[in-house]
């Protein structure tokens, strides 16, 4: 509550405060425009060491316009730029780097009955829209037997900062009207109470509170709301608050720098928090210094495509081995660059992970693909670095009728006995699988042979991996077999997973995803259970690049190529699921401090040649 009334405090005092300039040291007060909220740690930050700001509050929008124009020295922002507002800043020759400054997040606080639900997208939409209002009482949302539990919605006022960071989040204009007018302390005291707070390290559980999680919508788990989960976007109800520096400025100011050393100093963080804004991690304040002290750092670390700039012209090869499983969107994406470099190669060598692994620590390759857990420390005896990246996992998923109780779960070798060629004229019962079927008749519904999902579906029960049957009722629209399934008794059919979520769409009755036995149990698939690799019809695929090849411009535009938004629709098309285009932007700013730091060893490496040759 604290939290609350210090930001109703601060936003009160925004008016009165947006044109004072301190008079000691006017003459050289720092020009900040942007955010009214970010503008306000700024000036605590000034005040606590004697600078002077001057400082508009027109929003962020219109401060990133007027910064990029030159006008001003800073600009503040509730989010990051643009790639449209960056263009504008490189149009007027405006060099800039961004400084994250820190997070507000919103927290879910539950009364102690309430179950442990991890809260969804979807969930807050139906809970929190303004059409929710007197029609969602209940805890049902979170399962059936939940239906007796009375829900009760604390909101805030609409001018918190929380209200205002989860209306950001939710579908329509503000939040449902019957919010409770009690205070967030209540929901303790209230059963079947939920509570819109804003987070704090200070605000933790205790005997009558619960603090809900969210879903991270990508990999599928579910997070507590954290600083280090904000930074890693896997917990989206929050709002950070940036600073964008005009290099130009920063080069003529001496003051300038050295207020912006004191902001991107670890030990002022307490400053932060004393503003009710959560300080960033240990790794920004020091990504933070690096961009300030270091002017061959720009243009920013950004997750915005525009911040790395493929050159013209590209020559040479690339070389990738390893496992088929990442081929697919790797081989898509080269031959999308080479077309426009027709002087640039992409060479490739299957031969699997183990192989791929030694040609890359032997040097004889730049990038390997794998179809196993990202090895950090592959290379280590080598002596050779490498970064690992995800691209994601292909899942099959195996559809039965829902009435038929005895293929609710099957083996990965009763599946494969099902579907491989040589059953085909054997196996037309599924009492062929063992005494435990019934003598009823097996109804499948196939694919065309040559399909990545049917592989997955057929390898699970080891290698080599043998043709499907083609004695199969077959059509490619899974709608289509997923209602023949629910028609036919003793039918079972496949398809993608982005397949089975547009039928579960649909509303299709009497289906049932069948649950896969590799000798841990039964699991059913899920986001979950595909991306941590306990559903056996999943593969998963990832790379390992060598950190000297990304110091070469080649492997640069190949990656930033297969990690575009444009690009990764497809990959998304062609069945890979794991890694969203929310996980893009960070992945990408990630990619770029790996570019900067091979090329920065890579030169160093050169400067020590020369100097022993010498």
């Amino acid at each position: 509550m604290a939290i609350i009334t210090r930001f109703a405090l601060l936003g009160a005092l925004l008016i009165a405060f947006s044109s004072l300039s301190l008079a000691q040291g006017s003459e050289i007060a720092i020009k900040v425009t942007g955010s009214s909220i970010t503008n306000s740690l700024l000036r605590q930050l000034a005040d606590a060491s004697a600078y002077s700001l001057e400082a508009s509050e027109v929003g962020s929008a219109r401060g990133i316009d007027l910064f990029c124009n030159g006008d001003f020295d800073l600009a503040t922002s509730t989010r990051e730029m643009t790639e449209a507002e960056a263009t504008i800043c490189d149009a007027n020759e405006v060099i800039f780097s961004q400084l994250l400054l820190g997070h507000q997040l919103v927290a879910f606080a539950a009364h102690l009955d309430a179950p442990d639900t991890c809260l969804t997208a979807s969930n807050l939409d139906d809970l929190f829209k303004p059409t929710a209002s007197h029609q969602l009482k209940d805890w049902s949302f979170a399962g059936d037997e939940h239906t007796e539990l009375p829900l009760t919605i604390i909101l805030p006022a609409q001018d918190n900062i929380a209200y205002g960071i989860l209306d950001s989040q939710v579908v329509g204009d503000g939040l449902r009207l019957d919010g409770a007018a009690l205070s967030a302390d209540a929901v303790g005291e209230t059963a079947g109470a939920l509570a819109l707070r804003l987070w704090s390290p200070e605000l933790t559980e205790d005997a009558t509170t619960k603090l809900l999680q969210l879903r991270d919508a990508s990999s599928g788990q579910c997070f507590s709301p954290s600083v280090a989960a904000v930074e890693n976007g896997q917990y989206l109800a929050a709002q950070s608050h940036y600073v964008y520096l005009n290099r130009a400025r920063l080069d003529a100011s001496e003051y300038l720098l050295r207020f912006l050393e004191f902001v991107v100093e670890p030990g002022n963080a307490r400053l932060v928090a004393a503003a009710g804004i959560n300080p960033p991690s240990d790794s920004i304040y020091a990504l933070n210094a690096d961009l300030l002290a270091d002017a061959e750092a720009m243009p920013l670390f950004s997750g915005d495509e525009s911040a790395y700039r493929i050159p013209p012209a590209l020559t040479g090869t690339v070389r990738i081995v390893g496992a088929a499983n990442a081929y697919q969107p790797l081989n898509s994406t080269g031959e999308q660059l080479t077309s426009s470099h027709p002087q640039l190669q992409m060479e490739y060598h299957l031969a699997g992970s183990q192989a791929g692994i030694a040609d890359l620590c032997a040097g004889a390759a730049e990038l390997a693909m794998l179809d196993s857990e990202l090895p950090t420390d592959a290379c280590a005896d080598a002596g050779v670095s490498a970064l690992p990246l995800p691209v994601g996992a292909q899942a099959t998923i195996l559809l039965g009728n829902a009435g038929d109780g005895f293929s609710a779960c099957l083996t990965s070798e009763q599946i494969a006995a099902i579907w491989r060629a040589e059953s085909a004229g054997s196996l037309e019962e599924w009492a062929g699988l063992g005494e435990e079927f019934p003598q009823r008749p097996l109804t499948l519904f196939g694919l065309r042979s040559l399909d990545a999902h049917t592989d997955i579906l057929l390898g699970a029960a080891g290698e080599p991996v043998p043709p499907v049957r083609r004695d199969t009722e077959q059509d490619h629209d899974a709608n289509y077999r997923a209602a023949a399934v629910a028609n036919v008794p003793g039918a079972l059919t496949y398809m993608t997973w982005a397949e089975y979520e547009a039928v579960l769409t649909s509303e299709q009755a009497n289906i049932l995803a069948v649950a896969v036995d590799s000798g841990a149990g039964c699991i059913s698939p899920s986001l979950a259970s595909i991306s941590d690799g306990t559903y056996a019809l999943a593969r998963p695929a990832s790379l390992l690049v060598s950190e000297a090849a990304l110091a070469d411009v080649n492997v640069q535009s190949l990656l930033w190529s297969l990690y575009g938004d444009d690009n990764w629709t497809q990959v998304a098309g062609d069945g890979f699921i794991g890694l969203s285009a929310l996980d893009l932007p960070a992945l990408r700013r990630d990619l770029q401090m790996a570019f900067r730091s091979a090329e920065e060893a890579d030169s160093e490496s050169d400067a020590t040649e020369e100097a022993d040759s010498e």
